[in-house]
């Protein structure tokens, strides 16, 4: 799949990604503007750096969750089909 030019606009900021990945998927990427968002209402005196960090530690920690369950919920389907009820 040949790479395209995409906009998307974080913190007030537009940045142009060159990807290969669908345009649905690189539209739910607003996911990451709509965090820092949140930063910034709860905490108004949060400059835009400090809520951009802030927002990719909350995602890196959901992220490390979904993994961690990921890995367990593989092991426990592993573990079903080698011993059948």
């Amino acid at each position: 799949m040949e790479a395209r030019k995409m906009s998307v606009k974080v913190a007030g900021r537009t940045y142009t990604l060159s990807t290969t990945e669908p345009s649905a998927q690189v539209e739910r990427m607003d996911l990451v503007n709509r965090t820092i968002a949140e930063t910034r209402a709860a905490s108004p005196n949060t400059d835009r750096e400090t809520a951009a960090v802030a927002a990719a530690l909350s995602m890196a920690s959901t992220l490390m969750k979904a993994q961690e369950d990921n890995t367990r919920l593989r092991r426990e389907l592993a573990e079903q089909h080698e011993f059948p009820e």
